[in-house]
């Protein structure tokens, strides 16, 4: 009788404790809003993404410089690249910067995103690049990246002057 008991209490709790993990994984990944549960800028607006960047580049990457694998054995990792900046469209941005990014990976073996506002850098294309400052990647850390034409810069440009930010989602007033 006690077996049954304790195998019923040990059911009940990993059926509150998956519940409970599925709700958050729901609420996190959500789109049924342009920002997420954790109040997030909305950064599918590229007018937006100036005002939620510390630094902003109008690149091109030269070369991919490294690869940290993920600590725990996952399929991703850090790709570190280099980049020769065409224009500093935000904060002091040196003429070429090393930033890390985050990527998986496919069965092939090549980096992969699977976020459309942060895509993989890839040598020889031209990207705004919003980053952190952070020395473990080099000079920082990708926290956007948009492949664009030489033609983007000026509006670009504009948005940077207009420093234009996100409406707040249902959900994210003050305090959230």
């Amino acid at each position: 009788m006690n077996r049954t008991r304790i195998a019923g209490l040990a059911l009940a709790g990993t059926l509150v404790l998956g519940a409970t993990a599925w709700a958050a994984t729901e609420a996190f990944t959500a789109r049924t809003s342009p920002v997420h549960a954790l109040c997030l800028p909305d950064l599918s607006h590229d007018e937006y993404v100036p005002a939620a960047m510390s630094h902003l580049a109008y690149a091109t990457v030269e070369s991919a410089v490294g690869y940290d694998p993920d600590t725990d054995g996952g399929p991703g990792g850090i790709q570190r690249v280099r980049l020769h900046v065409l224009h500093a469209l935000k904060g002091e941005v040196p003429a070429t910067l090393t930033l890390g990014q985050g990527v998986g990976r496919d069965p092939q073996g090549r980096y992969t995103s699977h976020d459309p506002l942060y895509p993989v850098l890839l040598p020889g294309r031209t990207y705004v690049v919003g980053y952190a400052q952070d020395p473990a990647y080099g000079d920082g850390y990708t926290r956007y990246a948009k492949q664009e034409p030489d033609s983007a810069l000026a509006r670009w440009t504009t948005y940077v002057a207009r420093g234009a930010t996100a409406p707040l989602a249902e959900g994210c007033g003050e305090g959230a």
